[in-house]
């Protein structure tokens, strides 16, 4: 999993201002004892990060929230984290991707939708009963296009998804 960690400093006057690296999730107490500032107070901001999920966060983005779309990426299965960055733009957030990936198809190793529709001729139960021979023959190019006329792919660096 990527590094997720932010930079907070307090919006105190400029002679009491204090910032700290935090992982998430952020522990309340220790963000309180390194800050000297309560998490759901408003005299902090957000100055830096590294966050796969960084498009969901602003200056003013509360740790509360912080942890809560950690935890909503952490519920991501490992190929949508991995394919985080080219899925968030078929989504509003990481929560909504979290919400929509459930119902994803991955199709692994699979860089065009003939990939995907041999994928699926390989290892879907409805080409079982296809013998050797008969796979062998099977138009994969038509079921490919059948396929794209059908759904919604996007092609990532691990493999394609349905949505």
């Amino acid at each position: 999993m990527e590094e997720c960690s932010v930079l907070i400093e307090t919006t105190k006057s400029a002679e009491d201002k204090t910032s700290r690296w935090f992982d998430l999730p952020i522990d309340y107490e220790l963000f309180r004892d390194l800050l000297g500032v309560e998490a759901d107070s408003n005299d902090y901001q957000i100055i830096d990060m590294k966050l796969p999920f960084a498009g969901d966060i602003v200056r003013s983005t509360s740790v509360r929230r912080l942890n809560k779309l950690y935890f909503a990426y952490t519920d991501l299965s490992t190929e949508v984290q991995q394919a985080y960055k080219e899925l968030i733009s078929y989504c509003g957030g990481v929560e909504d991707l979290l919400q929509k990936s459930e119902e994803f198809l991955f199709y692994p190793e699979c860089h065009n939708i003939v990939d995907v529709a041999r994928y699926r001729l390989e290892h879907n139960i409805e080409f079982s009963a296809l013998s050797e021979k008969g796979k062998k023959y099977f138009n994969l190019e038509a079921y490919a296009h059948e396929l794209e006329e059908k759904g919604r792919y996007a092609l990532c660096n691990n493999g394609m998804f349905k949505l």
